[in-house]
């Protein structure tokens, strides 16, 4: 299975940056990479001797947690990603630039048809997490950059870390509050929880990959699943079929691009299961995306059913003890927010940025959240006082038969406006949210094509 081409061995390399690769994702991210990860004390988290726990504030955006690290003294953000089992960059941004150390050039295969993709692996580096350093810390730099979702978010994003963070620390994660308590397991101690459901987490792939049970009720009644624990999915729930467990997509579905992967993008059904069961903990009418059998061959489907992705566990504030092999769920006030898909069938991604005016109406907190902060001091202030670089927004896909499709808009097509505000004055989260409020509301669109602007209306339509 592990597939691992070594070649030339460099010293020290100082990485010049790339754009984020983000996966909306499918994952089983890295089947490959964790046979080529020891469990030494390579990698190993502490806190300072005198502290038993660490708060840290986190950004949820997509449905995943978004946290400050710090590189060999260089901040980034990283997605909090219990799917992978190692620590991985996929560039860094455009004004800075990190040096990491021992590096030799490596491939990496996961999911998608496509070649292996080149990678770098350094050891010997320091993360810093809150409180919590990794002084001698391995880390793969993914080099292809094709492998860009940057946009598909909205804001930079430069890498991905799971266990290697999780194995050291029992987790308590509130996603209403956007907080992460950790705790050095000795000192942390459970408390009574009569709302709680607690159960045991499964490990495989050398004990780097968490998985639960759950259950799930299709049409030919109830069946039991072991699922990823994945929280650096945006999706709800992936299901892989499986004649003999009776896992199946049914009748009621459409086909639709379910997120990339290292070796290209993935495709199959997604629908709605009538129930998913987790614990004494019911929901109703959960999406579940099947992908095609294509890109999850060597997926053992005996030990892996699917995924539980972020969409499910941000309902959840969640105890996670890697140490002591144990998950604590308990509902939030996400729990009862109903699981809908994109009603106008467009996917929007950040395209760049446009010149308008004004330069006193981009706040602080805009230029934050756009990663701007040393692109307006270095390079919007020498345009003048009265102009100011705004964010840019473009179709990236169009699902066929979808109301935006058969409106006439297209892949490619630059948004100006929707329901008359100025495109650049939403946040890329906003502008999605759109798509997903209530079924019959219209939507009014200007765009720009090779030149020409445009304007269409559509209304909202559920697709199941």
């Amino acid at each position: 299975m592990g597939f691992f081409n070594y070649f030339s061995i460099f010293s020290v390399m100082k990485i010049s940056p790339l754009d984020f690769c983000y996966r909306i994702k499918s994952k089983l991210l890295l089947l490959f990479l964790i046979f080529y990860c020891s469990l030494s004390a390579q990698n190993n988290f502490k806190l300072p001797l005198t502290q038993k726990n660490d708060k840290i504030k986190f950004k949820l955006a997509n449905n995943l947690i978004v946290i400050p690290v710090m590189v060999n003294g260089v901040e980034l953000s990283f997605i909090l990603d219990t799917g992978v089992g190692s620590t991985i960059i996929f560039g860094v941004d455009n004004t800075n630039a990190i040096e990491l150390n021992n590096t030799s050039k490596i491939y990496l295969r996961g999911l998608g048809d496509d070649e292996p993709v080149e990678a770098i692996k350094s050891v010997n580096n320091q993360l810093k997490i809150g409180d919590a350093i990794s002084a001698d810390h391995k880390i793969y730099l993914v080099l292809d950059e094709s492998i860009n979702f940057s946009p598909r978010m909205g804001f930079p994003i430069h890498g991905i870390i799971g266990y290697d963070f999780f194995k050291d620390f029992v987790l308590d994660i509130s996603y209403t509050k956007k907080t992460i308590r950790i705790y050095k397991p000795e000192s942390y101690v459970y408390k009574k929880c009569n709302k709680c459901y607690r159960t045991t987490i499964g490990f495989i792939n050398q004990k780097k990959r968490p998985f639960v049970s759950a259950r799930y009720k299709s049409d030919k009644g109830m069946t039991d699943v072991n699922l990823l624990l994945d929280s650096g999915s945006g999706s709800s729930l992936w299901l892989f079929e499986n004649k003999e467990k009776g896992i199946h997509v049914g009748n009621n579905f459409f086909r639709d691009f379910l997120g990339k992967g290292f070796n290209g993008d993935i495709y199959g059904k997604k629908t709605k299961i009538e129930e998913l069961h987790i614990g004494k903990f019911k929901m109703r009418e959960v999406k579940a995306s099947f992908p095609d059998s294509i890109y999850i061959q060597g997926v053992s489907l005996k030990n892996r059913q699917g995924s539980l992705g972020g969409d499910i566990l941000r309902r959840f504030d969640l105890v996670i003890d890697y140490p002591g092999r144990k998950i604590s769920f308990k509902k939030n006030s996400f729990f009862d927010t109903p699981f809908h898909y994109n009603m106008s069938g467009l996917t929007i991604q950040h395209s760049g940025f446009t010149i308008a005016a004004n330069f006193s109406s981009f706040t602080e907190k805009d230029r934050f959240y756009l990663g701007l902060e040393k692109i307006v001091s270095e390079k919007i202030l020498q345009l003048s006082n009265d102009f100011v670089l705004k964010p840019k927004y473009e179709i990236s896909d169009v699902r066929p038969g979808s109301p935006a499709d058969l409106a006439g808009l297209q892949k490619g097509d630059v948004i100006l406006a929707i329901n008359g505000k100025k495109a650049y004055k939403y946040k890329l989260s906003s502008l999605t949210d759109l798509f997903y409020l209530e079924e019959g509301k219209r939507i009014k669109m200007k765009i720009e094509r090779f030149g020409i602007e445009i304007e269409y209306q559509f209304y909202l339509k559920k697709v199941i």
